[in-house]
């Protein structure tokens, strides 16, 4: 400690502290007075003084700095806040347009079909063992939905593209096989001739590039690439005239014609649909 007190940075930082008390009093004892030792004491004092002040206006800066440095960030996590707001309001926005248009189709179904009843449901999911065609939906027999239910997709002007049918039911989902599944079987008529031509299903094999077909037509049917596929109302599962898809093709088998069908209803990306309860 000694060792330290006696160090010479130690002794000058001292003599220049005992100069500059010595000064200031010398300075405030003289004041009024320019004798040359007022002037020696000045010439000491004034550097000293000035650097003084150099350092305290440093550390306003300094201070003024982090002061504008946290009004800065409390400004841009105010904006910050405002985009996220404007954000979900257009989010809800968009979901609001989503919900218009929905209920515009609705409304548009039930005027054409007033003995229709509806029970509306979203897609929350589809069953990845069955790639040829299984959604699963957010309602089910508290909504007043059961089994063999046509499922459909809402068109005001058309009368409603057909989905599939309802082959399972919980209290708040149901199961739904659409026409792309091997095991449902739709009574089809072609809208040219507004004649019954046959049934329309689906093989694993054509499901998976996303088409139903109708085979086993004589080749005295009149069908032909471009014709639109309506339910017939045959068999009573479904109401007739939903549209059911457009035909694509169609192949001449040995001694029959077979017909290849896209679903009308676009499956890979359904998100709300209707179910008919009554009709």
């Amino acid at each position: 400690m000694k060792r330290f007190i006696r160090s010479a940075p130690v002794r000058l930082f001292a003599a220049l502290l005992i100069a500059l008390s010595l000064g200031s009093l010398l300075s405030l004892a003289l004041r009024g007075n320019h004798s040359p030792l007022t002037s020696a004491v000045g010439l000491i004092t004034t550097p000293l003084q000035g650097l003084s002040a150099s350092l305290s206006r440093s550390l306003q800066d300094v201070a003024a700095h982090f002061k504008s440095s946290t009004v800065l960030q409390a400004q841009l996590a105010k904006k910050e806040e405002e985009i996220r707001a404007l954000r979900q309001r257009v989010v809800d926005y968009d979901n609001l347009k989503k919900d218009n248009a929905l209920y515009e189709k609705f409304l548009g179904l039930k005027e054409k079909n007033p003995d229709y009843q509806f029970a509306r449901a979203t897609v929350i999911g589809t069953d990845a063992a069955r790639y040829f065609g299984s959604l699963i939906l957010n309602r089910g027999s508290l909504s007043g939905i059961a089994v063999n239910n046509p499922v459909i997709f809402g068109n005001a002007v058309d009368g409603g593209y057909l989905v599939g049918i309802v082959t399972k039911v919980a209290p708040t989902s149901a199961t739904v096989e659409t026409i792309l599944n091997p095991n449902v079987n739709v009574s089809i008529y072609d809208t040219k001739s507004s004649e019954t031509i046959g049934v329309a299903t689906s093989t694993a094999e054509w499901a998976e590039q996303g088409y139903c077909v109708v085979s086993q037509l004589e080749r005295s049917t009149f069908i032909d690439r471009g014709d639109l596929l309506c339910t017939s109302g045959l068999g009573g599962l479904y109401p007739k005239d939903l549209i059911v898809g457009t035909v694509v093709e169609t192949r001449d088998e040995a001694a029959s014609v077979t017909a290849v069908v896209a679903p009308a209803a676009d499956m890979e990306h359904l998100r709300d649909v209707f179910v008919l309860i009554a009709w």
